[in-house]
């Protein structure tokens, strides 16, 4: 009894990394996601923008 439940677990285990590692993989698919962490052209480094 002790082998199947440690087959059962296992096999418990290794569906949910595949099904928790297919949800990472679609929702990192996404088009319009931008981790690139890139600052945009105007505002670089940590300087304020100059008051008008």
């Amino acid at each position: 009894m002790s082998q199947f439940l440690s087959v059962l677990l296992l096999a418990t285990a290794l569906m949910l990394t595949v099904c928790f590692g297919v949800a990472a993989w679609r929702l990192s698919d996404e088009r319009g996601l931008d981790i690139t962490g890139q600052i945009p052209h105007p505002s670089y480094g940590w300087k304020p923008m100059p008051a008008r």
